[in-house]
């Protein structure tokens, strides 16, 4: 495979990055920012090759330009703005421009350069809005309602119609995905993501030796980034899926406060508390309640992949990395 990620220098874009290259394909990491160093040195050892385009997904002539490097079979859409209010209150544009106008630029590529056989949309479990929130039972494809209310949410659901529809007039396999909450290794403050997660947040406290204060306890579908790009590949493998929107989501739930014990753990300078007595607390949670899980069913059912359930291996594999590569948050 050789496969063009748009938003390859992001957080999930370096995943699948890493996925493609340890398995030997090759990738072109198309973005606007560089490859960080620390990301370099870890893809130069792995047995697949690299390019890195700079260039917008918001220029066509831009995004035309990245597919000259040939031979592409397969394109990851993972460019996108994760907006906050205050983003979408100042920059409302740039957060269309990128997340919806950018992936028709990369879809008219793709279709003129001829040789692409699928595109994945990578969106966002974001576009069921409320729903995300309330109710009983897991959130099925389909089946639960979509509402949107960020600007986020609101792009990402709109490229999944949007890939639909310019699927069937440019003769282009394309399919949409929305992930549970990612965290792991990559995670990258590119000041694209108004929204870090908890877990990366409350690693950057261990590392400094701090104390992280928690404002409840959660237990969410946090997936690992590493499980997403896997699920990512095998989608993009699979022959003829029947489908074409699919969740990305762990079996097992967990919590911030599961990955904080695996941190204590680790790193002996560090500890973790709920927040008590007006304390505030320094690890943002991103809400005052829990999400629904996402349904992983349909994945499973179609191209036979399911994603690791077992949180604890995921933290061990962290972890691993943190060591290795902790200085990649570095300022």
């Amino acid at each position: 495979m050789r496969a063009l990620i748009a938003g390859g220098c992001g957080f999930v874009g370096l995943n699948i990055a890493e996925a493609l290259l340890r398995r030997g394909d090759d990738a072109i990491l198309f973005d606007a920012n560089p490859l960080h160093g620390s990301a370099a040195r870890a893809f130069d050892a792995l047995p697949g090759t690299y390019v890195v385009y700079r260039g917008d997904v918001r220029d066509p002539a831009s995004v035309a330009a990245a597919f000259e490097h040939g031979g592409v079979d397969a394109v990851f859409y993972g460019a996108a703005m994760t907006s906050g209010p205050e983003r979408e209150r100042t920059a409302p544009d740039q957060v269309l421009q990128v997340n919806l106008l950018g992936f028709v630029n990369v879809l008219t590529a793709a279709a003129r350069s001829g040789g692409v056989r699928r595109v994945i949309n990578i969106g966002s479990g974001s576009a069921y809005g409320p729903y995300r929130m309330v109710g009983d039972g897991a959130l099925v494809e389909e089946e639960t309602p979509s509402a949107p209310e960020s600007l986020y949410g609101i792009t990402k659901h709109a490229s999944e119609a949007v890939g639909r529809r310019l699927g069937i007039l440019l003769e282009l396999d394309v399919r949409s995905v929305r992930l549970a909450a990612v965290y792991g290794p990559w995670e990258i403050d590119s000041g694209a993501r108004d929204t870090l997660s908890p877990l990366m947040q409350a690693a950057l406290v261990a590392l400094a030796g701090g104390r992280a204060v928690l404002p409840r306890r959660d237990r969410q579908d946090w997936v690992y980034s590493r499980d997403v790009a896997t699920a990512l590949l095998a989608l993009m493998d699979a022959v003829s899926p029947s489908h074409d929107l699919y969740h990305i989501v762990s079996e097992t739930p967990c919590g911030v406060v599961d990955w904080c014990a695996a941190l204590d753990r680790k790193y002996p300078d560090f500890s973790h508390d709920m927040a008590t007595g007006g304390e505030g607390a320094n690890i943002n949670l991103h809400g005052d309640s829990d999400r629904r899980p996402l349904s992983g069913a349909r994945l499973t059912a179609d191209i036979g992949h399911t994603l690791p359930d077992d949180p604890n291996t995921a933290f061990a594999d962290f972890l691993d990395w943190m060591g290795q590569h902790g200085a990649f948050w570095a300022k």
